[in-house]
């Protein structure tokens, strides 16, 4: 894959975070990650990498993390079975119907945008 953009962020709970990203979302992790000193997982969307990497420093403080990143963006190819899942998982969301994508907030509290591509 030719990445030109790399996003990393801290997640509290890496375990949530797999879950959510490829449990509940249907996220692939990208087989292209090394072993790394660094608990963590990538994912992949286009030319972009998102990294998400355990942040062993918050020892159950609270951190502060930003609730958008606009780089997190995603393609599925059917929005409506993924609405369906955080019905399910009562997950809220918001919609956009021009452009059949939805934006919905991951358990660190990030903002993502997740696009149904053409197929």
């Amino acid at each position: 894959m030719n990445v030109e953009q790399c996003i990393i962020l801290e997640v509290k709970n890496l375990k949530e975070t797999l879950y959510f990203y490829e449990g509940i979302l249907g996220i692939r992790p990208s087989l292209e990650r090394p072993q790394l000193d660094v608990t963590g997982v990538w994912y992949d969307s286009d030319s972009k990498r998102i990294s998400f990497v355990m942040n062993r420093m918050l020892g159950g403080r609270e951190k502060s993390f930003t609730n958008s990143c606009a780089g997190l963006t995603f393609s599925i190819s059917n929005i409506e079975n993924l609405k369906k899942r955080l019905v399910f998982y009562k997950i809220a969301y918001t919609e956009n119907k021009s452009e059949k994508s939805i934006v919905v907030q991951d358990p660190d509290g990030y903002k993502l945008q997740v696009i149904e591509k053409d197929e």
